[in-house]
């Protein structure tokens, strides 16, 4: 994934860094009054807010969540940005001019991060949009063998099942996830080969390795396995 664990902390310190540039230049929280030390607290606030929104972004969006949710956290964050430079000019009204331009110019640089981060992220997150199907046909009476004494699914089962399998992996974007997820299309084909063999040894040790294949799956993407 483009924005692992790392950058999804990385980058949100970054646009932080790069507001408090825009927002808190010669606010002074000694040598003023109370509401001089409030109006700073509020910029420090909306620095805040601007970073929590572009982590709660991506965070998001690298699990596979919506365009609406991720547009709508990006867009507090651009707004916390823009607003924390427009409170800043409105309290140090007296700064220099070049003071004031690096501050704009670090304001837009943090937007443009907050947009561009949070945008990559959706991107890469396609695939965990897409494999939702795949997993849900991962049940378990699908992948490891039945011993109780109810009937289980038939052998053609298992060959319908490995065949949608194959199918929706063929569907996922190219990437980490399309690997594993083809990988397991490739593992159903073998159980359902298994099953036909009446090989319930062999079908068990190709279900292990069959769910050791999809954890990483759901743990990227944070789908929970229905059984």
């Amino acid at each position: 994934m483009l924005t692992g664990n790392y950058l999804n902390v990385l980058i949100p310190l970054l646009v932080a860094v790069l507001a408090a540039a825009g927002s808190v230049i010669g606010i002074s929280f000694r040598d003023t009054d109370s509401y001089g030390r409030r109006r700073g607290m509020w910029l420090l606030m909306l620095v805040a807010v601007s970073a929590i929104a572009t982590y709660a972004a991506l965070d998001a969006t690298s699990g596979g969540g919506s365009a609406a949710e991720a547009a709508g956290l990006a867009a507090a964050g651009v707004a916390a940005a823009i607003g924390a430079h427009v409170l800043w000019r409105r309290v140090v009204f007296d700064a220099e001019q070049n003071t004031a331009t690096r501050a704009t110019i670090a304001t837009g640089l943090a937007v443009v991060v907050i947009i561009a981060a949070v945008s990559l992220s959706y991107v890469d997150g396609k695939a965990c949009r897409q494999v939702g199907p795949l997993v849900a046909l991962s049940a378990q009476s699908f992948v490891m063998p039945s011993f109780g004494t109810e009937q289980g699914p038939t052998p053609g089962d298992f060959d319908e099942r490995a065949r949608a399998i194959r199918d929706e992996a063929r569907q996922i974007a190219p990437g980490e996830i399309a690997d594993h997820a083809a990988r397991l299309a490739d593992l159903a084909g073998q159980i359902a080969f298994a099953v036909r063999n009446e090989d319930t040894a062999q079908h068990a040790l190709l279900g292990a390795q069959y769910y050791d294949e999809l954890k990483p799956i759901l743990r990227t993407c944070r789908i929970s396995l229905s059984t």
